[in-house]
């Protein structure tokens, strides 16, 4: 077995020439430099140490990874004792060791109730998540489409956000890694067609043949990975971001653990190199390593015990010169990835593979604390008090287990028989010779320890009552103190969902970028129907995609943006209608355009699915010719009909096209109907038009001028009154839960 710490090997001498001489054979390499190029070469002969070069820097860059792990072990051991917290694990913080072993489950149910509240919030009910605007100001609809689809058919919600909202909250940070796979599928078809001419391959008339016909998809898809706390080394600790740490010369480490099937795989794909890889292969190992490994711990929890070997690897990000003779001389240094193994292997050095040249890993602390990359864990402040409540139930538990069978004293002068238990018993026994000794009751005390600790641990994590199901209460609450909780946790939730949504936000710019770099449109269109088919119109350049969009995740802004606030703002937009104040701004160079408002107000009532029914923006449906969209029609896409159609020329086209294909699917036929739908209510629109202008003189309803079928603009709604609102108003003792101010009231 060669070693593994890449200064020995067992190859030829002459394949492995020494560096130094290396240096002076080979030509300085071209730039850019290809981003699938081996930046190790060739590694120095057996017994020779190198003394310059990228492996240099590297054993360098090894040692500052090692020392950094140790420095951060007390933080792992200490996420150790977090998770028992949340999993209701008993360790070697209990104070009380007796018969009863409980777990009062409180940092588990406030964790869970923050992951709820936090993520419901982020993933609204209506379905669309991501809002994308252009530099211009226009809204990207079909880049939103291919998001919302990313997320929803990746179950991003409880796939990737319930288990990095869980890990922020236990461990204090959220750490998420970015990718993308390919997965390969065989898919079986039907078809219809005449015989086939064996000499021209061309279809005859004849007997129609059914063929089964076999296809080969690659499907691609962005991969969110949640990674522990423990495995991620951000160095150095001092840096705010992940790109300040790499612009300071820092590094980002993952700790990964390979099975074998991992190592050949990464192996068939470039990443490490061969001749380490073999000697990975055999140091593979089952024991437990001096790294935690928070997963493994996860799987115990579930009844899973991995006893597999696995190889530990660290992947490493850091800046490094490409060449000695190129960029080391001008200063110029790009962001790579490294793969070590254990003794310091060097298994692979490769630039970044990824086209935005950004490090994957997403990393933002729950609390940020000024100079420090990671934040405490909310567990860290609680963690006493979960002990003491534990205490107090299994000191309950046992003072009524030991009172049921309680100490009998009896006087051996007096009583020497045998004193059976039993309903209705009878003991012979003088006066004052027997005598039970109770134990103390306990649970009023145990319950009221645990109270205290229970109220000390929702106050310090921010949950309310409200937060928690089948939650009771001692006391009957007031209407004002319902307000005030309610106003108090819009407060908490809006504060810290906002690290998370700039997590997912960011991620989002990352599956814009990984989309265009690996993403197939033909195949997309293929698989993903209508929205696939406006994607494939949207470019976007690799260089622009973080520059020339602003992403906004809706959910945190839903947090800010309350029913009241829509009331509010239904409100604003019947002043905006108001022709003088348009006309005033006219004149000053202003243009009221409502369409955007409009549009969002009738998305966020209606959701998305409907509220884009509802709303349609004519430019995505120009009116094309007929010939092309019986081309789409008779493909199985669904095209709908433009108001700007020539129906006298779409119908015969249509039908054209129906008597040639078949119309298999059905499409033509839906298609025809709504040209003729369209065609009835023109004409109709066209009488009622002229209707109208015959009859414009008329006085209008309930006084007002000629012609007015609508209230006049401009009304603001005043302060409340003794009458009823509008439909759909927020009642006055609800404006808190709202998100409305209201005036304080005696508790």
């Amino acid at each position: 077995m060669p070693p593994m710490n890449g200064k020995n090997t067992n190859l030829e001498d002459d394949e492995l020439p020494e560096e130094e001489e290396m240096e002076e054979a080979e030509p300085a390499r071209p730039e850019p430099l290809g981003r699938d190029a081996d930046l190790l070469g060739r590694r120095p002969p057996s017994g020779a140490k190198p003394k310059s070069g990228i492996r240099h820097r590297l054993d360098d860059l090894f040692d500052d990874i090692k020392r950094g792990y140790e420095d951060q072990r007390d933080r792992a051991d200490k996420n150790q004792d977090y998770w028992d917290c949340y999993n209701c694990e008993a360790n070697q913080h209990r104070y009380y060791n007796g018969i009863a072993d409980i777990y009062f489950p409180i940092i588990h149910d406030g964790a869970e109730a923050i992951v709820t509240r936090d993520v419901n919030q982020l993933f609204p009910q209506g379905g669309r998540y991501v809002q994308a605007i252009a530099s211009d100001g226009s809204t990207e609809g079909a880049l939103v489409a291919i998001l919302d689809h990313y997320i929803r058919e990746g179950s991003v919600k409880t796939q990737v956000a319930e288990p990095l909202a869980r890990n922020g909250v236990v461990e204090g940070q959220y750490n998420l890694y970015m990718d993308w796979a390919e997965l390969e599928r065989q898919i079986v078809s039907r078809e219809t067609h005449g015989p086939i001419d064996p000499q021209t391959g061309q279809e005859m008339p004849g007997e129609e043949i059914d063929d089964i016909v076999e296809e080969d998809i690659v499907e691609g898809y962005p991969c969110m990975e949640v990674l522990a706390d423990n495995d991620v080394l951000i160095l150095p600790f001092a840096a705010d971001t992940v790109q300040e740490a790499l612009a300071c010369g820092g590094s980002v480490t993952i700790l990964r653990r390979w099975s074998r099937a991992k190592i050949k795989a990464m192996v068939a794909g470039g990443n490490i190199r061969d001749d380490e890889a073999d000697g990975l292969l055999d140091s593979m190992t089952n024991a437990e390593s001096e790294h935690r490994d928070t997963d493994k711990h996860k799987l115990e929890q579930v009844g899973i015990y991995d006893k597999g070997k696995t190889a530990q690897i660290f992947e490493t990000w850091a800046m490094l010169p490409l060449s000695d003779k190129g960029y080391a001389e001008k200063g110029r240094k790009r962001l790579c990835r490294v793969f070590f193994g254990p003794n310091r292997a060097q298994l692979g050095a490769k630039r970044n593979p990824y086209w935005n040249d950004r490090c994957p890993l997403i990393s933002r602390p729950v609390k940020k604390m000024s100079g420090a990359i990671k934040g405490p864990s909310l567990i860290k402040y609680v963690e006493s008090l979960q002990y003491e409540a534990n205490d107090a139930v299994n000191e309950g538990a046992d003072a009524a287990t030991l009172s049921a069978a309680p100490i009998v004293a009896r006087d051996p002068e007096k009583v020497d028989g045998p004193l059976v238990y039993n309903v209705g018993a009878v003991w012979d026994a003088p006066p004052g010779s027997v005598e039970l000794l109770t134990f103390p009751d306990l649970t009023p005390r145990a319950a009221t320890r645990v109270q205290m600790a229970l109220q000390a641990i929702f106050q310090t994590l921010s949950v309310n009552p409200s937060m928690l199901p089948q939650q009771t209460r001692a006391d009957k609450p007031s209407q004002a103190m319902v307000a005030q909780e309610q106003a108090v946790d819009l407060l908490t939730t809006a504060m810290r969902v906002t690290a998370l949504e700039g997590v997912l936000t960011e991620a989002v710019a990352w599956i814009v970028d990984l989309d265009y770099q690996f993403r197939d449109r033909d195949l997309l269109v293929r698989m993903f129907g209508e929205e696939g088919r406006k994607a494939k119109m949207q470019s976007v350049s690799p260089l622009q995609n973080r520059n020339g969009f602003t992403f906004v995740w809706r959910g945190g802004e839903q947090v800010r943006q309350n029913a009241m606030m829509a009331q509010q703002g239904t409100a604003l937009l019947n002043v905006l209608q108001n022709p003088a104040l348009a006309q005033r701004l006219a004149s000053e160079g202003v243009q009221i355009r409502l369409s955007k408002l409009v549009s969002q107000m009738v998305t966020n009532a209606f959701g998305p699915e409907l509220g884009e029914g509802i709303i349609v923006d004519q430019r995505d449906q120009l009116t094309i010719p007929q010939d092309q969209e019986n081309e789409m029609l008779s493909a199985g896409f669904e095209v709908p009909v433009h108001p700007l159609d020539n129906d006298e020329q779409h119908i015969p086209v249509t039908m054209r096209g129906i008597q040639e294909t078949g119309d298999l699917a059905g499409t033509m036929r839906v298609h025809l109907q709504a040209h003729l739908q369209q065609r009835a209510m023109k004409i109709q629109a066209q009488m009622m038009q002229q209707m109208q202008q015959q009859a414009q003189g008329a006085p209008g309803p309930q006084g007002r001028p000629p012609g007015a079928q609508q209230p006049q603009p401009g009304a603001m709604p005043a302060g409340p009154r003794l009458i009823k609102g509008h439909s759909g108003s927020v009642h006055p003792d609800q404006m808190t839960a709202a998100g409305g101010i209201t005036m304080p009231r005696n508790m």
